[in-house]
C-alpha cells in the first residue's frame, strides 16, 4: 500500500464518528455466570458462544450486551450506510455503528457472523495437557524432542501483540498460563527471550509492545538491518550455551518482507547428582516396538541408600527418576516412562494427571535394601518440530493468514499489517554418563502483509573516462557532446 493510500485512509478516519462514551455502570450477561466476568467498556466483539458476545480488555475476558439472543447471519450493519460487507474479519476501526475493515482501499463493514468464527466454549482455557500436545500430534516419529516451555514463552510473546480473533485463537491453545521465571546460571542454565526488528520498521512497532516484552519477559530488543542471519544466530548460540548453531537461514532474514523475529531460547548443561562411570558403559540390545533389535551403548549404575533416584513398576509400566545436581537451589530431575506395550499407544492417551498419579507411586532407591541397578542408553540427537503445521491444526489460523491476522497491539495495521510467516522449533539433547545437555529454540518470523518489498538503491559509479551529451529533452536534438 503506497503513501497516497495511507493518506486516503487517514482522511476517511476523520469523517467516521468516534465511539460513543460507554456507561461504566452498565450490566451484561457475564456478571451472572459462574465464575463471573466483568462487562466490557467497549463493544469490540472477539467471539460469540452460547452465552453471548465476548470481548477482551486488559488481556481479560469481558461480556458485551445482555446475552446471545440474536440470530447471527451472513450480513453486516454497513449495507444500510452505503458500504459493502468485508470478506475478511480483520477489524481496522470501531465506532458506534460497528466494526470496520478496509478492502480494495475502501471501507467495509465486518459481518455479524465474524464473531462466531472461534469455536470456544469456555473463555478460560486450561493448559493441563499442553506439555504433551505436540508429542501426540507428531507421535510415531523417531527420536522426537521439543520444549513445551519454550513454545509457551514464544506464544505468550506473540499473544501480547495480538487482538480480536487472532488473540482468541492463541489464547484458546495456551490459556492464561503463568510462566515460571529463571535466573541464568553461567554455563549451566539459560532462558532468554529476544525481539529482533528490521531497522527500517523499528519506528512502526508500538512502544507499548516493546516495553511489555522488556518488562515482563526480560526480552532483548534488537534493531537489526537483517542483512544476514549472523546476529540472530550468534544470539541463539549464546543463549543455548553453544548447543544450537545456525538456527536461522540467511534466506529468511534477507526476505525484504520480514519485519520481526520473536525468539525464545533455553538450555541446560547439568551433571547428574551421582554420575555414571564411563567404565560401566557397554553394548547391549535395545528392542523396538516393531520387534526389531538394535545394539546401543548402555550405561549402568547402582544407586542405594539415596533419594536421588526413584522408581515405580507394575504390569503395564516402568518408571525411573534421577536427580541432576543442585545449582544454587535450582535442581532438575530426569523421568523415564517405559510402557510394557506399544509406546505410541501410551503417548496417544498420556495426560498431566497421569504423571501426577505416577509421582505419588514413586519409591526412593533408599527404600530398597540393595538399591537400584539402573541401565539406560546414552544418546544424542536433535529434532525439528513441525510447529507451524501443528499450531494451525490446533486452531491458531488467523495469525498465519496475511489477510486475517490482527497484531494491532504490535503495530498499527494501517501502516504495518503483520502476520506470522514462519514458526520454527528446534531441540537438541545429549544424554551421557556425566549428565544432560539440552537446548531448544522457538522462533516466530513475522512479515508485513500487503507491503511493498524494501528496495535497495542501485549504485551507479562513474569513475572512468566517459562521454556526455547535452540535448533537448523533447526533440532529442543534441546540442553538445563531449568526452572526458
Amino acid at each position: 500500500m503506497n503513501n497516497l493510500t495511507f493518506f486516503f485512509i487517514g482522511l476517511v478516519l476523520i469523517y467516521i464518528p468516534t465511539c460513543l462514551s460507554q456507561n461504566n455502570d452498565k450490566q451484561c450477561f457475564s456478571l451472572s455466570l459462574k465464575p463471573s466476568y466483568p462487562c466490557c467498556k467497549g463493544n469490540n466483539v472477539v467471539y460469540t458462544d452460547e452465552d453471548g458476545d465476548w470481548g477482551v480488555e486488559n488481556n481479560k475476558w469481558c461480556g458485551i450486551g445482555n446475552g446471545n439472543s440474536k440470530n447471527l447471519e451472513d450480513t453486516c450493519f454497513s449495507v444500510d450506510l452505503g458500504y459493502s460487507c468485508c470478506q475478511s474479519c480483520k477489524v481496522i476501526y470501531t465506532d458506534e455503528d460497528g466494526d470496520w475493515g478496509v478492502e480494495n482501499n475502501k471501507w467495509c463493514g465486518i459481518k455479524d457472523n465474524c464473531t462466531s468464527n472461534v469455536e470456544v466454549k469456555n473463555p478460560v482455557q486450561s493448559d493441563t495437557d499442553f506439555d504433551f500436545t505436540f508429542l501426540k500430534m507428531e507421535n510415531n516419529k523417531k527420536n522426537m524432542l521439543y520444549s513445551p516451555l519454550s513454545i509457551e514463552y514464544a506464544l505468550k510473546m506473540l499473544e501480547e501483540g495480538a487482538d480480536n480473533n487472532t488473540y482468541a485463537e492463541i489464547n484458546k491453545v495456551i490459556g492464561n498460563i503463568e510462566l515460571p521465571k529463571y535466573s541464568s546460571i553461567d554455563k549451566i542454565l539459560s532462558l532468554a527471550n529476544g525481539l529482533y526488528i528490521r531497522d527500517v520498521y523499528y519506528k512502526n512497532i508500538k512502544a507499548t509492545y516493546i516495553n511489555k516484552l522488556k518488562e515482563e519477559y526480560e526480552a532483548d530488543v534488537v534493531e537489526d538491518e537483517f542483512k544476514n542471519a549472523e546476529n540472530a544466530n550468534k544470539w541463539i548460540e549464546d543463549k543455548t550455551l553453544g548447543i544450537i548453531k545456525n538456527m536461522v537461514s540467511d534466506e529468511l532474514l534477507q526476505n525484504p518482507l520480514l519485519v520481526i523475529l520473536i525468539i525464545n531460547a533455553l538450555a541446560i548443561d547439568m551433571e547428574w547428582a551421582s554420575q555414571f562411570s564411563f567404565d560401566s558403559t557397554y553394548g547391549e540390545k535395545f528392542y523396538l516396538d516393531d520387534g526389531q533389535e538394535m545394539r546401543v551403548a548402555m550405561m549402568f549404575k547402582n544407586i542405594k541408600s539415596s533419594q536421588i533416584a526413584s522408581y515405580y513398576i507394575d504390569d503395564d509400566i516402568t518408571v525411573l527418576t534421577m536427580d541432576l545436581k543442585d545449582y544454587d537451589g535450582v535442581q532438575f530431575e530426569f523421568m523415564a516412562i517405559m510402557p510394557k506395550e506399544n509406546l505410541s499407544a501410551y503417548v496417544e492417551n498420556i495426560t498431566k494427571e497421569q504423571i501426577n498419579q505416577l509421582d505419588n507411586k514413586l519409591k526412593f532407591a533408599s527404600d530398597v535394601v540393595d538399591g537400584l541397578d539402573i541401565r539406560i542408553p546414552k544418546f544424542k540427537f536433535s529434532y525439528d518440530l513441525k510447529l507451524k503445521e501443528d499450531l494451525i491444526d490446533l486452531g491458531i489460523k488467523d495469525a498465519f493468514d496475511r489477510d486475517m491476522a490482527d497484531f494491532s497491539k504490535m503495530a498499527d495495521a494501517t501502516e504495518l499489517p503483520l502476520y506470522v510467516s514462519e514458526a520454527l522449533h528446534k531441540a537438541d539433547i545429549e544424554f551421557t554418563e556425566k549428565g544432560i545437555k539440552a537446548a531448544a529454540v522457538t522462533l516466530f518470523g513475522m512479515m508485513g502483509g500487503g507491503m511493498f518489498p524494501i528496495t535497495q538503491p542501485i549504485e551507479i559509479i562513474i569513475n572512468k573516462p566517459f562521454m556526455f551529451i547535452i540535448r533537448d529533452k523533447n526533440t532529442k536534438c543534441i546540442w553538445f557532446t563531449n568526452s572526458i
